[in-house]
């Protein structure tokens, strides 16, 4: 696991230098951003990579797979998850637990993901309060770059169900009211 880690890490080191060396640091702007999408991409692999290590350990422990009542039905299946570092790629395994007649992925379980949903809470989070400002489409380029759709930013919106902040119940009343028109006439006074 820590030669992966190592790996990886190197990587990063030797694609920053790389920059460096063929754009140098004229413009830093630049540079930052490029700098910043390179060490996204190395979360992203690093977490598949530990994933999937995690995965590899438990299918190797029969003994306790055993203790659990647990088969495994197939081997690496893909599953994917928008986060905040971008869309991150592993697989796991798909077990039968005998005593209750049911399928399931352990790992999910294990790093907390939620079954079928496709991006992480943050991004949720994030898309949700985005769009208290703006439409659902500018929501989603803001926040993942255009990954979702509008409809996904809606789904998600009407997930998070009744809000717990009532509206106020008093309405306020106006000695004048003036109304603004453009080429059109308001003719009630």
């Amino acid at each position: 696991m820590n030669n992966i880690i190592h790996q990886i890490i190197e990587e990063l080191g030797r694609n920053i230098l790389k920059n460096i060396e063929e754009d140098g640091l004229s413009d830093i702007d630049q540079f930052a951003s490029e700098a910043l999408e390179l060490c996204k991409g190395s979360v992203r692999e690093l977490i598949s990579e530990i994933v999937e290590q995690l995965n590899k350990e438990f299918r190797l422990d029969k003994k306790f797979r055993k203790e659990l009542g647990l088969a495994l039905k197939e081997k690496d299946r893909q599953r994917s998850l928008l986060t905040e570092v971008g869309l991150i790629d592993f697989k796991r395994d798909y077990y039968h637990e005998k005593e209750s007649d049911t399928y399931f992925y352990p790992l999910d379980i294990m790093i907390g993901l939620t079954p079928y949903e496709r991006i992480g809470a943050n991004v949720s989070a994030r898309l949700l309060m985005e769009v208290a400002e703006v439409s659902y489409e500018k929501s989603a380029k803001i926040v993942t770059n255009g990954d979702v759709s509008r409809q996904t930013v809606k789904n998600k919106i009407l997930a998070v169900g009744k809000l717990e902040k009532e509206a106020p119940t008093e309405k306020r009343v106006v000695k004048e009211l003036h109304v603004f028109a453009d080429e059109d006439h308001a003719n009630l006074q």
